[in-house]
């Protein structure tokens, strides 16, 4: 069977549309924006659905309906995992640097609270409804977009562009949706993108299971929920920081990896 993934033409193909189609919902969140939603949501966090109907209809105009089908069977692939160590590091690895976020912020003397506003017994279920979520934009992201970039242009290349367009799908919700200033959004376009880029070398050393991917995706929004509060005090710039050198020292210790291979 052919790949499913599409070619590094159709990819940017891909992107086009998801950033073009994505348009009416900038504006529903800043014509009508929609607050109270679990877990401080905007209205607009429907837009996920637009990686994963791209892609499929990609795949299906491109290959026909089975492989389309198959491209979300992907969802379940957990055999391809190579072993169970990966879907640790995807699990645990946003948490990890949340917690480092924190603490240099409290050394730094910011005003942080003790407690947060959400308990932590509502962490597996905010996984569970960030795990779905996450499943849209992956089948896009990862599941059509990842292989043929990496092929392409290796793993850092596919992260840095896979990442600068995901930051940038990002950047209108946060700055006119949210609300948020420019130094926040520069701060959070970084960090967004060192994260797609350790996504990227999780997925490509751990077998290519779609399920990392979305494990580490749920595990971004679960960690930020937790964090004091809701977010609020999170401080994206810092963030940018700690996760572009956890990116670096992955990226470095892959690379000696595949040195000795």
């Amino acid at each position: 069977m052919a790949d499913l993934e599409g070619s590094p033409t159709r990819v940017f193909r891909f992107f086009a549309w998801v950033l073009a189609l994505s348009v009416p919902f900038y504006v529903w969140g800043v014509v009508w924006p929609v607050r109270g939603l679990p877990f401080g949501l905007p209205a607009t966090v429907v837009m996920i659905v637009v990686p994963a109907t791209v892609a499929t209809v990609s795949v299906y105009r491109d290959q026909g309906a089975a492989a389309a089908a198959a491209l979300w069977k992907r969802v379940g692939d957990l055999r391809r995992m190579r072993t169970g160590i990966w879907l640790a590091i995807s699990l645990v690895c946003m948490p990890a640097a949340t917690l480092l976020v924190y603490a240099v912020m409290r050394g730094l003397g910011r005003p942080l609270p003790t407690a947060i506003a959400v308990p932590m017994a509502q962490a597996p279920l905010m996984f569970a409804a960030y795990f779905c979520g996450a499943i849209f934009e992956e089948i896009g992201w990862t599941g059509y977009a990842t292989e043929p970039l990496q092929r392409r242009f290796g793993v850092v290349g596919a992260g840095l562009i896979i990442g600068g367009v995901w930051a940038l799908w990002h950047v209108p919700p946060w700055s006119l949706g949210q609300g948020h200033a420019p130094l926040w959004v520069i701060g959070q376009f970084v960090a967004t993108v060192a994260m797609r880029m350790i996504m990227g070398w999780i997925y490509a050393f751990g077998g290519r299971s779609l399920v990392l991917a979305i494990a580490f995706h749920a595990m971004i929004n679960t960690s930020y929920s937790l964090f004091p509060n809701h977010g609020s005090h999170y401080d994206p710039v810092i963030a940018a920081a700690v996760l572009t050198a956890i990116a670096a020292m992955v990226a470095l210790a892959s690379r000696q990896r595949l040195a000795k291979a």
